[in-house]
């Protein structure tokens, strides 16, 4: 459970916003998320429905996976959720983005959809900047603060044989 709770017990019917912080130790996050989690969430009560619309906002110390160099960067996510207030058996299975509760349901806990969204919308390959040129693959010096002389083409050795050919 984390600190993350909207209390929903005799919420009334309408828009209610929620303005709410925590540490990603509190999510189980890792420790390249080091910034104070800021989560803008809007739960609109409809009856026995609950909306949720939440915006979540952080930074984190990530290594680039082109040059290897740590960088700040910022990191999010939006996700929308419907709670429903009965029971799943006399209505459709669960879904990504439905959520059933007991209508004596008090607290809404959503550290764990926080944490699994904000994973989700960091990109599969972590970029310092978009134009990173990465490491050079002989002599492994970072080609974004100075040059080497090494050169581009790599000759497979398999085919060393035919540049012999070529060359007579």
């Amino acid at each position: 459970m984390s600190e993350l709770k909207l209390n929903i017990s005799k919420l009334s019917e309408g828009v209610h916003s929620y303005n709410l912080e925590t540490d990603a130790t509190d999510l189980g996050l890792d420790d390249r998320f080091d910034s104070t989690i800021k989560i803008d969430a809007i739960l609109d009560k409809s009856g026995r429905q609950l909306l949720l619309e939440a915006k979540v906002r952080t930074e984190g110390l990530f290594v680039c996976d082109r040059c290897l160099e740590n960088f700040r960067r910022p990191a999010g996510a939006a996700y929308s959720l419907v709670y429903l207030q009965e029971s799943p058996a006399a209505t459709e299975p669960e879904t990504e983005d439905t959520k059933y509760i007991s209508a004596d349901t008090n607290m809404i806990d959503l550290g764990e959809d926080v944490r699994q969204f904000l994973l989700l919308a960091l990109p599969v390959k972590i970029l310092c900047q978009e134009e990173c040129k990465g490491l050079c693959p002989t002599c492994g010096q970072n080609r974004n603060t100075s040059t080497c002389t090494c050169s581009d083409k790599q000759i497979d050795p398999r085919w060393e044989a035919l540049k012999n050919l070529s060359d007579k």
